[in-house]
């Protein structure tokens, strides 16, 4: 199969016959047409998207742990290894998930403390119970800084992986970690549909049965299918809204378009 766009060509060859081969010719046809079709969808729709995102620059790699290395941290951003853990610019992305799972009186857990931007929105909302989870040393000690005098805040230090299982479940989970090393990066954010599909499971296992689970995704105006496919695999339903108007500096490392989604999962599947 040939598909030509614009600035482009893909060619489609199916080196077995045993893909899709239980399927008769024209609905195997339509079918893998289909999927190259939305393929080609996708890419023309990222070079239409490319105008407006600036240029962007290299990630440096990973050296000492992101949970280990001393962070860097003034108004704008949070440094740890080099990497741009979070910048001030995130506001918007932050204030969404925020809204998505704090609640009066609820209990929220949150991964990732970073420079307090989503925690302070949401302690707006006056949740009971609001437990973050930090990996790095130096971070979590501003964490606990930051919870005094502020009723119901619980700082946990070390990586989610391993002090996930001593907590209980909640009514809203924010997941916005960071990579802590080059492994997670090749794992998670290289061959995963989205960084944070790793954590689905276990987001499931935690929520309460009518709790929700957010996270931002570096897409810019929905989800993929195989995004959509892992989240189904975890939580009944999941909706998907953009942020606009962002503003990444030119060199920034992670993302470069002045929009990206956020994923609210509802109804987490209780295996038997």
């Amino acid at each position: 199969m040939l598909q030509r766009a614009e600035k482009f060509d893909v060619t489609f060859v199916a080196t077995s016959d045993a893909l899709l081969g239980s399927m008769s010719p024209q609905p195997r046809e339509f079918l893998l047409r289909r999927a190259l079709d939305e393929f080609v969808a996708d890419v023309a729709a990222l070079d239409a998207a490319s105008a407006g995102m600036v240029s962007g620059a290299a990630r440096p790699l990973i050296g000492e742990a992101v949970d280990v290395a001393a962070p860097s941290l003034d108004d704008d951003e949070l440094i740890v290894s080099g990497q741009e853990v979070m910048q001030a610019w995130e506001r918007p992305l932050m204030r969404a998930l925020a809204d998505a799972v704090a609640r009066p009186g609820g209990s929220v857990l949150e991964l990732g403390f970073g420079m307090a931007i989503s925690a302070g929105y949401v302690q707006e909302a006056g949740p009971a119970q609001h437990t973050i989870v930090e990996a790095n040393p130096a971070v979590a000690a501003a964490g606990r800084a930051w919870a005094e005098g502020r009723p119901g805040v619980e700082i946990v230090e070390g990586r989610w992986q391993e002090v996930l299982g001593g907590l209980g479940r909640y009514d809203g989970i924010l997941f916005d970690t960071y990579p802590l090393t080059e492994t997670e990066v090749d794992e998670y954010v290289m061959r995963d549909a989205t960084f944070a599909e790793h954590f689905f499971p276990h987001a499931a296992a935690h929520l309460t049965d009518d709790g929700v689970f957010t996270y931002y995704s570096n897409e810019i105006d929905s989800v993929s299918r195989r995004h959509q496919r892992a989240l189904l695999r975890h939580f009944r339903s999941f909706t998907v809204s953009v942020v606009d108007g962002l503003t990444p500096p030119p060199d920034c490392t992670y993302w470069w378009a002045p929009s990206m989604a956020v994923i609210v999962a509802t109804a987490p599947r209780r295996h038997p």
